[in-house]
């Protein structure tokens, strides 16, 4: 994810050895004004996002022993890194304490974003957010403002939504995606539980993922499933997330309080995404001296 910029419109950024801003990563909160400022993370699910797709993993880091040509030698290894962990990352606040906020901020933050795209030099946004369709996509703002950054030439990633299981007869359902994820360009992606082995024999999409179609347009959403189950990533010590689940705190190689947190949700299979992308468009650069990939192109790399 070298040079790789990817804006998270969520709930803040606590900075952590494992994503400390020394890349040159933004801070804005759109709870506030969108003023530019010192990053915080009361809630802690921007937090996790933003480390799944680029944290270093330096606290989770030990040695390991292997074998190579016939000798036997240390190597660290990170099992809590993200995906790119070279990737920049401009965090825009949109959700309060209690991961609540209003669609008017997650607005201004698009609309931020997509005017200021090359000057913070961003190439994915990850909105690992949404509330329920109310309306057309067609008449949707959320929609049309994820329709307008991915015109700008960025690309969209946003979670599907946790609505796949019924409330009332505890059955797995549908038509439960979540706006901007029914946006036609956006990538969509649900969670996928890879109960916790290598082998994909016995990947599943878990009961929580919003599955399709969507309400209204009837689009066949998610895009794309990615692993989201019981992912662990940085925890906010200042965050409600990490202060109220103190089950799921995960221990790094710290030996004074648990650094990480395990979470899931759709929240979690888009940052995967998101980081997947910074791979992609990293590569692509390196590859073809810079000719851009189209969001609809990585899109539908991503799919096919």
């Amino acid at each position: 994810g070298d040079k790789v910029g990817i804006a998270v419109i969520d709930s803040g950024l606590e900075k952590s050895g494992d994503l400390s801003g020394g890349r040159g990563d933004k801070f804005f909160d759109f709870t506030d004004d969108g003023r530019s400022g010192h990053p915080y993370d009361d809630y802690g699910h921007g937090t996790h996002v933003a480390t799944l797709i680029a944290g270093e993993g330096h606290e989770s880091e030990h040695d390991v022993v292997r074998l190579a040509n016939g000798k036997r030698d240390k190597v660290k290894v990170a099992p809590y890194r993200g995906i790119a962990p070279k990737a920049r990352i401009v965090s825009l606040k949109v959700l309060d304490a209690n991961g609540a906020g209003y669609t008017s901020s997650v607005l201004r933050a698009l609309e931020f974003v997509i005017e200021n795209r090359e000057r913070l030099k961003i190439h994915v946004v990850n909105l690992s957010l949404g509330h329920p369709i109310y309306e057309d996509p067609e008449t949707d703002p959320l929609v049309r403002a994820v329709e307008d950054a991915v015109r700008a030439g960025l690309i969209v990633v946003a979670s599907a939504g946790n609505y796949g299981v019924n409330q009332e007869t505890g059955e797995v359902g549908y038509a439960g995606i979540t706006s901007p994820g029914n946006a036609p360009t956006a990538i969509t992606v649900g969670a996928q539980d890879t109960r916790g082995t290598v082998d994909r024999g016995d990947d599943s999409v878990a009961s929580y993922s919003s599955r399709g179609p969507a309400w209204y347009s009837g689009l066949a959403k998610p895009d794309l499933v990615a692993p989201g189950h019981r992912l662990v990533a940085v925890g906010a010590y200042d965050g409600m997330l990490y202060n109220r689940h103190a089950d799921r705190r995960v221990w790094g190689r710290s030996d004074k309080r648990p650094r990480y947190l395990r979470l899931s949700g759709t929240s979690m299979a888009a940052a995967v995404t998101s980081g997947v992308a910074a791979l992609m468009v990293q590569a692509n650069r390196e590859a073809h001296d810079e000719a851009p990939l189209t969001p609809n192109l990585v899109k539908a790399i991503l799919e096919y």
